[in-house]
């Protein structure tokens, strides 16, 4: 391969992982940005929880849940706060799953090149094709 060959397949390499970069961001910003709310069954309580996960808020609906025994309540908490948190990972899994699709096959060519020329072209022509459906997607 011709040095200006070299030169331009890392112009593209650079780009494709730029492009890569772009989609973590994106999926970084949505996860901050998602927020989850779930309700008990009872209508009692709304635990709301991030985008990782975490407890951002408890909101007892009128006086019921007064009446529950302590541990009673403390369960409803919990199980509530676990299927929220479980809403969330699906949001953010979801996310993961638009970015792997959009880079689909990045993984498999880098196991299995046995070069850096193998890898060079894998990536480059990964990105080729993604760029080629992206094209024809905006042409339909």
């Amino acid at each position: 391969m011709s040095m200006l060959g070299d030169e331009e397949l890392l112009v593209e390499m650079r780009a494709a992982l730029d492009e890569v970069e772009a989609a973590a961001d994106r999926v970084r910003r949505r996860v901050a940005r998602s927020k989850t709310t779930v309700e008990d069954k009872k209508k009692l309580l709304s635990v709301t929880v991030g985008g990782q996960g975490e407890l951002t808020r408890i909101t007892f609906n009128g006086d019921a849940y007064r009446q529950l025994a302590p541990a009673e309540l403390a369960d409803l908490i919990v199980t509530t706060a676990r299927t929220a948190r479980e809403g969330a990972q699906r949001k953010t899994m979801a996310g993961t799953a638009e970015l792997l699709a959009d880079h689909a096959g990045l993984g498999d060519i880098a196991r299995s090149a046995t070069s850096m020329e193998e890898l060079f072209e894998g990536v480059t022509g990964l990105a080729s094709n993604k760029a080629d459906r992206q094209k024809g997607r905006a042409a339909s």
